[in-house]
């Protein structure tokens, strides 16, 4: 009969669909395979509110309903009646008469007010209040209330009303009243009137306004875009006012034309509603109210998840207006000038209470249980240790709490990723790990540089002395070639290290970058932080603001793992730099090896130039400590890296 369906493809992790839910756990955030936060759904917890489909502004989340099992069937020729919502006047505002008549066109033989059922709807309470004049109902209209109480709240089920719904009421009329053994049909604005149907089988399908519109248009029916066509006449009785049971306190206002004096509140929205129905438990029976007023839409029925619409305030206020009108004045008709209501009279007559009344059963939802040591355990996992961490309730994770997030966190049906704060505070640290590898860098490179000043500085003087040892006589020039030689070498292997030295000098601009990319994430997430507190403050509307900083937030972290994974890189590009300098320093002592050989053998030969080749053997012990101190300074680099 239908479901909340997820694209996960579209999912972002914005956390919208869990800030609007009335149900903590009917949301499961977990990370994909790449890293990417999806939000999953538990059917089994979700109660059809839609309110998740009406945030989601991805197109991440959809519903199925009974459309295309309703068209099959009627263009088999199966026999069907069509019963209308009182709401279908705002989900086709201007041309519902055109919907209808189209569908009778197409075969459809009866069509009924559900308004008339709405009008039994009242009167089923009415007597059921005068019979139980002690009762205090929470009404039961909206289903996706009843599936709610049901699933998470089997506490309050004494108190839901036992009178059918509006749509069933009419069901049970037709099937009992009028003998119909055929299918029915219902054009709704509701995901969640597919669980009544399921249940109590007395409807057969849910067709929703909005997958009704997009029959229309993938089919490519033109309805007339007037909004006087022809008069429409609905089959059976007429309804009264039943037909404002969509607006919020329409089923108030209907019980007090009956009896003024029965207290009777109303609310709706799932921002307050879920709240309130908590709230309930907590009065003590005698401040109850003998009705409270229930829809979980904030504009009740009428902006219904499923009427693929979405009109303003005065919008629907001026239709309701003009339905009310029409309404109170045909029931001015049916009402004598002793003040008896012909209509109810006619129910007292031909309906029995009990045909619709029906009983309801706690749904075998299993809750999981956490320990406050778990909560405890979670709030660790999200960096949160002190009493103010618990309560910095910015929203961004979609819960109301910190503590909800924990409490989700504990369940496993959510990630510590997910958490605001654990990001600030993951990414402070990461910025920290940087700027000390950074500084350390630094230090390494400035060690090399002197390194690498000495070396040339000897190996300047060591070919100032060669030079000289060529002025003292041809008969070395043999030797003094081959010290040449091995001094070129030297030169070649300094101009490696200096490579080796440009390609960290690099990698250290790179770690400079990066260093400043987190100081800007840092930056902004803690203005979104910022932000994130100042909209949770707000009240009502001002929630949705959080799900774009959820978003920002999401993006922000995205783009510290990032950096982080540049960090990474980085290092290893470091050591790559390393180890080339490693391999250059061996073939450097190696060569330092051979010269200094070649310089001692010279100077056996030479013993004239002894005092210089004197001077030669103590430039390459100076390189060769050079070299050591190269060596020392690489292994500090590495175990900083490492």
């Amino acid at each position: 009969m239908g479901r909340v369906c997820i694209d996960t493809s579209k999912c972002v992790g914005c956390n919208a669909c869990v800030r609007v839910c009335p149900v903590l756990d009917a949301n499961i955030a977990k990370s994909d395979s790449t890293g990417r936060l999806v939000i999953n759904i538990d059917e089994k917890k979700c109660i059809k509110c839609g309110a998740c489909i009406s945030a989601c502004s991805h197109g991440a989340r959809t519903y199925e309903d009974d459309i295309d099992a309703f068209m099959q069937d009627l263009g088999d020729g199966q026999e069907i009646v069509l019963l209308a919502a009182p709401s279908i006047k705002i989900g086709f505002e201007g041309n519902w008469r055109h919907v209808l008549q189209w569908f009778r066109n197409r075969g459809i033989k009866k069509i009924y007010d559900v308004s008339y059922g709405a009008d039994i709807c009242t009167w089923a309470h009415i007597r059921y209040l005068q019979q139980h004049p002690d009762a205090k109902l929470i009404s039961q209209p909206c289903a996706a209330v009843v599936n709610y109480i049901v699933k998470h709240r089997p506490e309050l089920l004494p108190h839901l009303s036992p009178v059918h719904s509006p749509l069933l009421c009419l069901g049970i009329y037709l099937r009992h009243v009028l003998g119909y053994k055929g299918k029915l049909s219902a054009i709704t604005p509701c995901i969640a009137k597919g669980d009544e149907f399921k249940e109590t089988r007395i409807i057969d399908y849910n067709v929703t306004m909005e997958h009704l519109r997009d029959y229309f248009k993938m089919n490519k029916v033109d309805l007339p875009t007037v909004k006087i066509y022809s008069p429409f006449e609905f089959d059976g009785d007429i309804g009264l006012e039943g037909a404002i049971y969509p607006r919020p306190g329409g089923l108030m206002k209907n019980l007090q034309i009956h009896n003024p004096d029965l207290c009777v509140i109303s609310s709706e929205g799932t921002e307050r509603l879920y709240d309130d129905l908590d709230l309930y438990l907590k009065q003590r029976e005698k401040d109850l109210p003998a009705v409270f007023d229930v829809l979980s839409c904030k504009d009740g029925c009428n902006g219904g998840p499923a009427t693929g619409v979405d009109y303003h305030c005065f919008a629907i206020n001026n239709i309701m207006y003009d339905v009310e009108k029409y309404a109170r004045n045909v029931r001015r008709k049916n009402v004598t000038r002793r003040g008896e209501d012909l209509q109810f009279a006619e129910f007292d007559k031909k309906l029995r209470l009990s045909d619709f009344l029906r009983r309801y059963v706690a749904s075998e939802v299993k809750e999981i249980p956490v320990t406050e040591a778990e909560i405890e355990r979670a709030y660790r996992l999200m960096g949160k240790t002190t009493e103010d961490e618990k309560h910095f309730d910015c929203h961004a994770c979609g819960f109301r709490t910190c503590r909800e997030m924990a409490i989700a966190l504990a369940k496993g049906i959510n990630e510590k990723e997910n958490c605001h704060q654990y990001i600030i505070t993951s990414v402070g640290a990461e910025r920290h790990k940087v700027e000390q590898v950074n500084r350390k860098v630094h230090e390494m490179n400035g060690n090399l540089s002197n390194v690498f000043e000495q070396l040339n500085n000897n190996i300047y003087e060591i070919k100032e002395e060669a030079d000289l040892i060529r002025e003292t006589g041809l008969h070395t020039a043999e030797k003094m070639s081959i010290l040449t030689d091995h001094m070129g070498k030297l030169a070649s292997l300094n101009e490696g290290l200096r490579e080796s030295a440009e390609r960290i000098t690099n990698s250290i601009e790179s770690y400079n970058i990066m260093t400043r990319d987190v100081e800007k994430i840092a930056g902004k997430i803690n203005l979104l932080s910022l932000n994130a507190a100042i909209e949770a403050a707000r009240a009502g509307e001002a929630g949705n603001g959080f799900a774009v900083v959820a978003s920002n937030i999401r993006q922000l972290s995205d783009s510290s793992k990032s950096s982080v994974a540049s960090a990474k890189e980085n290092d290893e590009a470091i050591k790559g730099a390393i180890d080339a300098i490693s391999d250059v320093i061996e073939k450097f002592n190696s060569t330092i090896t051979e010269t200094l050989s070649s310089v001692k053998a010279a100077i056996k030969d030479v013993d004239k130039t002894s005092e210089k080749g004197q001077t030669i053997q103590e430039s390459m012990d100076v390189v060769s400590r050079m070299a050591d101190d190269v060596k020392a300074v690489i292994h500090e680099t590495n175990v900083i890296l490492n």
